[in-house]
């Protein structure tokens, strides 16, 4: 009996000592808290960098949103004349010729809209690879640094979570932003560049 608790007695303590350790292994384990990403673009408290990229690659895209507007207004010019050459005085007979004429013309805006609402996409989804893509890179290294800082073991991205809806419950006061957004607007400017326009 007494060697049964003896052999007991050491196991507990080898289990204690075994947690004991573990837990200092890993300072700062269990300390979670969330970062909401989309905060970032915010022009007034995001952060400074991502929003001067964010600013550099709408203004490298301003030429092509404006034109593909452009496009977009003259389809609906197009859809207007249309609908007023049918709606008019029926004792008025539409002129087929001229109908076709502005269906037509119609097609060909429309396959030009298309084609470089398309160009459009790819190239902003190269140049964001190319201006933000480093500066992204520089935040998820700069969260590492800060979750190593603070003692977090884990750091969230609220954001991604929302829009896969994956958020059950939501404790506010772990709630790491504005703090982060801080602590990496006060960082030096490090090698994390844009690239040129092209």
């Amino acid at each position: 009996m007494r060697r049964i608790s003896v052999l007991a007695f050491s196991l507990v303590c080898v289990g204690l000592f075994t947690i004991g350790a573990f837990a200092q292994a890993q300072p700062g384990s269990g300390k979670i808290g969330w970062i909401d990403t989309g905060a970032f673009a915010d022009e007034k408290e995001g952060v400074t960098k991502y929003v001067t990229a964010l600013k550099s690659l709408d203004a490298e895209m301003k030429p092509r949103v404006a034109e593909l507007t452009g496009l977009q207004d003259k389809l609906k010019t197009i859809s207007a004349d249309l609908q007023k050459m049918t709606a008019a005085n029926p004792s008025v007979p539409v002129d087929p010729k001229a109908a076709q004429s502005k269906q037509d013309e119609g097609e060909r805006l429309q396959r030009e809209f298309e084609f470089k609402k398309k160009e459009y996409d790819a190239a902003v989804e190269k140049r964001s690879g190319e201006v933000l893509g480093p500066v992204s890179a520089d935040i998820s290294k700069a969260i590492q640094e800060y979750a190593k800082s603070k003692g977090f073991a884990v750091i969230l991205d609220i954001n991604a979570l929302a829009q896969a809806s994956a958020i059950l419950s939501l404790d506010t006061t772990v709630n790491i932003t504005k703090d982060f957004i801080i602590f990496y607007n006060a960082r030096p400017a490090t090698t994390a560049t844009t690239a040129a326009p092209k």
